[in-house]
């Protein structure tokens, strides 16, 4: 039987209630608004059910993702659905696909007492409710048991929730369905129902008529500004930008009223249990100024070979670009960090907004002076200009060789603002006709050691190009010559330290590919034998979500392809075929039709 002490130890996910076969739990919702279970002891039974599916007792550890997701940003072609979504509209684009497939996609919508209860349907009209954020805790009655006879009737499911009621969901299921794909989301923490319908109450006093359509985080002033906005029956507007609504000031600034288990949440930090995470990509415009037109951009994060299928399956409908876990990380601290109330009056708000109207209670307790609201906008500017500062530091040869390849050489092209960072000791030379291509951002000489010297080198000869799509890292000590005439493309992720690439002819790399220290890949001899048939240069094209491991040298000639892996040391002068391990000198396929993360 469920004993609950503390009220940090329920997140009312209904995980129990769903799960108890005597009908002994109800929940019972206390002075802040929060549901906590209260157990029947005249009915229950003892079969301690209730305690084995708590995620809080115990997560869901049967459930096995990636130990690294892969990471995106993206946002639909469909313009109205991209305006009309919190981010970028991914959640939407990954529910139509299920909708397309005859499954069912389950997700959080207001009720018309503008209370949040979760449902599962197959009706596609509800899309437009379940889209966007709701910010507040949700209802679970039942709907754990709806999926598990859906997914025990072979039914294609989509579910989404926050990650603790993503945890409840596997508790209860207590195994992996292959036709349930699951979606959380980076949560700040959710805020009390209570606190929002006294909210609600005040606009719509203010207004005079009830309140017919709410959206969290409007677009009228863009993304990166966004509002609330309320329609109501008698057609009025009600729309403010996150500085100036009572609501957002409260939640964001105070944070003073989110469920307690949210300020001691355990379900932070990666692999998370959904097969995909979803959140704002904020910073996006600092990394790859392309992937941000104001108009929301979504991160995903794919945690498992069911997300990856999924998302895969709508790739025509979105425009997306790779990117790694640390640059998710830099705008999102609610990766990691459970929310921080920043005043200690939880006690005397409560009483508060008992007895007097929302605009009297924020008044008194979390109105944000105006003047913060010009520090949050210079902060905002700063931030990415300071991340510049810190990594090319006082070194006046690495801020003459940052300004010349951002604003002054030509041979550099690109749409960014700025699209290449260089850490100190990066040298990068461009010969006559020679041509840099970003389409996304280039980091050069990454170092893991922060006061090492080691020096980066980048050499792009006469005649010759470099394509970089999305975003790409050259880690420190590593040298990558484009020999004349040569053409690399590199579509996005990372070089290790001490890599060798020397390009002649063409040398392609993949989405997703992991190169490990000292690689050397070389599509080009450096001197020529004299036999009939012979050529200096050849291409080499390496697929997505290769994986080379250390010290592994690829020779010209060769095509390496999807999901391979190539064994440290080992000699590649064949080809290697898709999802299978090489290694040896020369390699050779030691086993078929691999996955790894």
């Amino acid at each position: 039987m469920l004993n609950i002490e503390r009220k940090e130890d329920c997140c009312g996910c209904y995980a129990c209630i769903n799960v108890c076969r005597a009908n002994a739990i109800t929940f019972n919702v206390d002075n802040e608004g929060f549901w906590y279970p209260l157990i029947d002891k005249d009915k229950c039974t003892d079969c301690g059910l209730c305690d084995k599916v708590c995620p809080i007792v115990q997560q869901a550890t049967y459930i096995k993702r990636y130990e690294t997701p892969f990471v995106y940003a993206a946002y639909t072609k469909d313009e109205q659905i991209r305006l009309d979504s919190t981010s970028g509209g991914i959640h939407s684009m990954l529910a139509l696909a299920m909708y397309n497939k005859g499954g069912y996609v389950g997700g959080a919508v207001y009720n018309e007492d503008h209370t949040v209860s979760h449902i599962i349907s197959d009706d596609k009209l509800l899309l437009t409710e379940i889209r966007s954020s709701k910010y507040l805790q949700s209802s679970m009655e039942s709907v754990y048991t709806k999926i598990k006879v859906l997914l025990q009737d072979k039914k294609e499911v989509f579910f989404c929730a926050t990650p603790c009621q993503i945890q409840g969901l596997y508790k209860f299921l207590r195994k992996e369905y292959e036709n349930l794909t699951t979606c959380d989301f980076i949560c700040r923490g959710v805020n009390s129902p209570k606190v929002f319908l006294s909210y609600m109450d005040m606009l719509e006093k203010q207004y005079g008529a009830k309140a017919t359509k709410i959206k969290f985080k409007a677009k009228k002033w863009g993304w990166h500004n966004f509002s609330m906005r309320v329609n109501f029956a008698n057609g009025k507007e009600y729309c403010k930008d996150r500085s100036n609504d009572l609501f957002f000031i409260g939640y964001l600034e105070s944070g003073n009223f989110a469920r307690p288990s949210c300020y001691d949440c355990r379900f932070k930090g990666f692999p998370q249990k959904a097969d995909i995470t979803l959140a704002d990509f904020w910073g996006i415009e600092t990394l790859d100024s392309s992937m941000d037109q104001d108009k929301g951009t979504s991160l995903i994060m794919i945690n498992s070979d069911k997300g990856l299928a999924l998302f895969k399956s709508i790739q025509d409908q979105i425009v997306s670009k790779e990117f790694t876990m640390v640059d998710a990380e830099a705008g999102n601290q609610a990766m990691n960090k459970p929310m921080k109330a920043r005043c200690n009056n939880r006690e005397e708000f409560f009483e508060a907004i008992e007895n007097n109207t929302f605009d009297e209670v924020a008044k008194i307790f979390f109105r944000k002076p105006p003047r913060f609201k010009k520090i949050d906008k210079i902060m905002s500017m700063i931030k990415p200009k300071a991340k510049i500062i810190k990594t090319l530091g006082l070194s006046l040869s690495s801020w003459s060789t940052f300004l010349r390849l951002n604003f002054f050489l030509t041979n550099v092209k690109s749409q960014a603002f700025i699209s290449i960072l260089n850490e100190r000791y990066s040298i990068v030379q461009l010969n006559k006709n020679a041509e840099l291509i970003l389409n996304g951002r280039l980091n050069i000489g990454i170092k893991q050691v922060k006061k090492s010297r080691m020096e980066t080198r980048l050499l792009i000869e006469e005649d010759a190009q470099m394509i970089v799509n999305g975003h790409f890292s050259m880690y420190a000590g590593s040298y990558v010559r484009v020999i004349k005439g040569g053409k690399l493309i590199l579509n996005g992720g990372f070089i290790n330290e001490n890599v060798q690439i020397t390009c002649g002819a063409t040398i392609e790399i993949g989405k997703g590919t992991t190169i490990g220290r000292d690689v050397v890949i070389r599509s080009y001899d450096g001197h020529t034998i004299e036999q009939d048939g012979y050529n200096i240069s050849e291409s080499i094209k390496i697929g997505e979500h290769v994986w080379i491991g250390q010290g592994a040298t690829i020779l010209k000639g060769v095509n390496i392809g999807d999901g391979a892996i190539v064994a440290a040391g080992a000699l590649v002068t064949k080809d290697v075929p898709a999802h299978s391990i090489v290694g040896g000198v020369p390699a050779k396929v030691l086993k078929q039709d691999v996955k790894w993360h």
